[in-house]
């Protein structure tokens, strides 16, 4: 399936919206009923918001421009996080000439199950986008984070896809501490491969899920095309 930016009742747009390079600052997605704020978020996380998908699941990341970028887009109709991602399809279209086509493709994956005595944390108990800290070195904290959220974050240090299959639909309050898994002193951390095997054993203990490496039918968003920079606002 093609991804391209033409009108229609299934690809909306915004009435008004403008596209910057960021100044810096934390990454930030804000929604609200008909309006999307994003601060500071590089390309392929403004793609992968747009389609609902997984970073890692997005193929041609190479293409994509780098360096931040601030969004602040508007529609009169409003519309629901859902719409606001057809929205921003086709602002991307639009603006950046964007398209790309989606892939079924077998491969090599991790997959998020539960463990029988979890989950190990909470659910949220207030409102609002979620939140990924890095609180301190060898430390990720969570708030108001779904569970593909966080296998979407969980995917850059895993090295592959993450694929949520717990079953937990809420929204979560959780903390991955890897801190006393890493030697003390120096400026080099743990290699890609210590940071592996130190994952496999602190998710299950602190968050009672695991993962386990399978292969996978993983649906990929595959680049064709995209600006560098987008045109003028």
């Amino acid at each position: 399936m093609s991804c391209f930016g033409q009108a229609s009742p299934e690809n909306p747009a915004f009435d008004a919206a403008s596209i910057r390079p960021s100044e810096g600052g934390r990454t930030q997605f804000l929604t609200s009923p008909g309006s999307l704020t994003i601060r500071n978020a590089q390309t392929l996380d403004i793609v992968a918001w747009a389609f609902d998908i997984g970073r890692a699941q997005v193929s041609g990341q190479e293409l994509l421009p780098t360096g931040g970028f601030d969004v602040v887009a508007k529609s009169e109709m409003g519309g629901d996080d859902d719409r606001l991602r057809l929205m921003l399809r086709r602002l991307l279209a639009e603006r950046f000439d964007f398209s790309a086509h989606f892939e079924q493709k077998e491969m090599q994956a991790y997959v998020l199950t539960l463990l029988k005595d979890g989950p190990k944390f909470k659910e949220s108990t207030d409102e609002g986008p979620p939140e990924f800290t890095n609180a301190g070195r060898g430390m990720l904290v969570a708030h108001r984070a779904t569970m593909p959220e966080l296998a979407d974050k969980l995917s850059d240090p895993l090295r592959r896809p993450v694929i949520d299959q717990t079953g937990l639909k809420g929204k979560y309050e959780i903390r991955i501490d890897i801190t006393g898994f890493i030697p003390a002193g120096g400026d080099n951390g743990p290699n890609p491969d210590e940071v592996l095997s130190i994952l496999f054993n602190a998710i299950p203990a602190q968050l009672g899920v695991k993962l386990e490496s399978k292969k996978e039918n993983v649906k990929l968003l595959v680049v064709d095309r995209i600006e560098k920079q987008p045109t003028a606002n």
